[in-house]
């Protein structure tokens, strides 16, 4: 079957290094050509597409896709709506192999956007003849609506779409009660614990919790109350950020010290070349732990523990509790805005994207009123 790789810091372009550039092999070990033309186009060329996760996105995307062309023998530039049709079904049939849950219809959407943009470009690159999707154009009414279906592009009034892709009714974020989440921290070790925190108490996205370094952490600056970090590896690769209490930020140091430094000797022990990796969260053969890793690691302790959740439930849960708290210092501090505020705090590049969690407080604010104090209190023990 297909295997998708990353380049390494091995790979240059134009002089400079590229690193985790999805790269797409077939079942034999050879280059898909089109397929890793147009991952190099995203990576080297395309200025909008800057983030490697967003790279990794569309290759895993065309690796998912290649896998069905192969098990079909189906030939990736003779497809047509019919088939890509029963590749949809498919995926509403299926379910996760890392949450166990049924594919979200965004999921199903967003994959099949990819395909569409990789077509389109084939396409105008001479490659295919014509994209097997049928475009149809989508005109949102309204400012609210155009932000939520562009998570942040105000004043775009339309967007490319397709007939193969499927009603998808926007949904709010889903904070996680504080007795669903202390069911399911049960089921954590020290580490993993340690990486739900800091989610949930700075709002971090899995891949900012998985490369943050070891060094941020010791030079970390302190205030009596609260720790700054520096985020570097952010979405957009736009550096940020955040405010650890100081409890979270010694717990964390003990971890480094105690677990990740016996991880840490007990590698190199085994092997004298071992090279300690930079990241603070280590797995047990002292490997840095993947964004992947994170959210698999959660999704399994959720199962466990009974509750349907995923990791980024937890930035949800921050941020709706963040902007209860603001909220509530803002009837004392008249200059404070709360909403401005909280898009600092979460990264959002716009404020947009932010204001749909004044929609969450709105449907129930009496939930997340118990919630605040409980939750807070629970996890600074």
């Amino acid at each position: 079957m297909a295997k998708l790789l990353f380049t390494t810091s091995a790979f240059q372009s134009a002089g400079r290094t590229v690193q985790r550039v999805p790269i797409l092999l077939d079942r034999n070990m050879r280059l898909v050509e089109p397929a890793c033309r147009w991952l190099l186009y995203l990576a080297l060329i395309r200025g909008q597409t800057r983030s490697p996760e967003t790279w990794r996105t569309y290759g895993e995307a065309l690796y998912d896709w290649w896998q069905t062309l192969e098990a079909n023998d189906w030939q990736w530039d003779e497809v047509t709506a019919l088939e890509l049709s029963a590749y949809r079904d498919h995926m509403l049939s299926q379910r996760s192999e890392h949450t166990s849950r049924p594919y979200a219809r965004s999921t199903v959407n967003a994959r099949l956007r990819a395909l569409g943009l990789f077509y389109r470009w084939c396409a105008v690159e001479g490659l295919v003849r014509r994209s097997p999707f049928t475009a149809s154009e989508l005109r949102v009414r309204g400012r609210q609506s155009v932000a939520e279906l562009t998570h942040g592009r105000p004043g775009l009034r339309s967007r490319q779409g397709s007939e193969i892709t499927v009603r998808n009714a926007p949904t709010l974020p889903r904070p996680l009660p504080v007795e669903l989440l202390q069911t399911v921290m049960s089921q954590l070790g020290v580490r993993d614990r340690l990486i739900v925190e800091w989610s949930l108490m700075t709002g971090m996205r899995r891949m900012e919790i998985a490369a943050m370094d070891v060094s941020t952490i010791r030079s970390a600056r302190s205030t009596r109350l609260l720790t700054c970090v520096k985020l570097c590896t952010t979405k957009g690769n736009k550096p940020r950020r955040v405010y650890p209490p100081l409890p979270l930020l010694d717990r964390t140091r003990a971890y480094m010290r105690e677990e990740r430094g016996v991880a840490v000797k007990a590698a190199r022990t085994r092997d004298s070349r071992y090279l300690e990796p930079s990241t603070v969260f280590l797995t047990q053969s002292a490997s840095p732990m993947t964004p992947r890793r994170v959210g698999a690691m959660f999704s399994v302790a959720a199962r466990r523990a009974g509750v349907g959740t995923s990791f980024h439930a937890l930035r949800h849960t921050f941020a709706t509790t963040m902007l209860q708290l603001l909220q509530r210092e803002a009837l004392h501090t008249p200059e404070l805005n709360p909403l401005l505020t909280l898009q600092a705090l979460m990264g959002h590049s716009d404020i947009s994207t932010t204001a749909i969690y004044l929609r969450v407080l709105g449907t129930d604010l009496d939930a997340v009123e118990r919630s605040v104090d409980e939750l807070y209190s629970a996890l600074l023990r």
